[in-house]
């Protein structure tokens, strides 16, 4: 589902996401000219905790909870990933802070920690003017596949994704960013390369719940 695939990345993922793109040239020369954007602005805090408007998010009752620590890196086997993650504020314009190296994942600090009870949102770029950035193979990420985010306090957080979901963003909802009862990590990076604005058209959101069992 990502536009501007490239081969020979700098992960050298060759996804099924990426193998599916089309106009790679068109689209980074677009990018190169127009900054990839953050995704639309956090809700107020009592928006963010009205009732969802989407599905209902629900976690194992058996899955541990751990206390607040920095995410440092997170992986994704089935697709390749594997990125520093930087902590990322909120902006002036109210949305999250992109990070600084596109290579790098951000952690949006005012979220829950992976792992902590609580949605951890976890924001990145899909390319860059040089190559495939951290989320550039997001689009392969499938139910069922299994995401680990190591902890600044030495212990992992290993999550199971549970959905996916694409959003313009006109239409992004705020239930993307409501709190969890549980722990909760939600994924989001850019998709739909749209040549006539120079600009992505929507959002990728992948959310996962805390793994149980082997």
């Amino acid at each position: 589902m990502l536009l501007a695939a490239r081969t020979g990345g700098r992960r050298g993922a060759r996804t099924a996401a990426a193998t599916a793109c089309l106009t790679a040239g068109i689209a980074l020369l677009a990018y190169a000219l127009s900054p990839q954007q953050p995704p639309p602005p956090v809700p107020p805090p009592s928006a963010a905790r009205a009732p969802a408007d989407g599905p209902v998010r629900t976690h194992p009752a058996d899955a541990v909870v751990l206390p607040r620590s920095q995410p440092l890196r997170i992986t994704i086997p089935a697709i390749g990933l594997n990125t520093h993650v930087e902590a990322v504020p909120l902006d002036r314009d109210g949305s999250i802070a992109m990070p600084k190296d596109a290579d790098h994942a951000g952690w949006f600090t005012q979220s829950a920690t992976p792992g902590e009870r609580g949605n951890a949102i976890v924001i990145g770029h899909v390319d860059s003017t040089t190559g495939p950035a951290a989320f550039y193979g997001l689009g392969a990420v499938r139910r069922g596949h299994r995401i680990t985010v190591e902890r600044r306090d030495g212990r992992d957080a290993v999550f199971t994704v549970t959905r996916m979901e694409v959003y313009t963003k006109n239409r992004f909802p705020d239930h993307v960013y409501q709190p969890s009862p549980g722990p909760q990590l939600t994924l989001i990076t850019c998709t739909g390369w749209d040549d006539g604005t120079n600009d992505y058209r929507a959002n990728l959101v992948i959310t996962a719940h805390p793994t149980t069992g082997p």
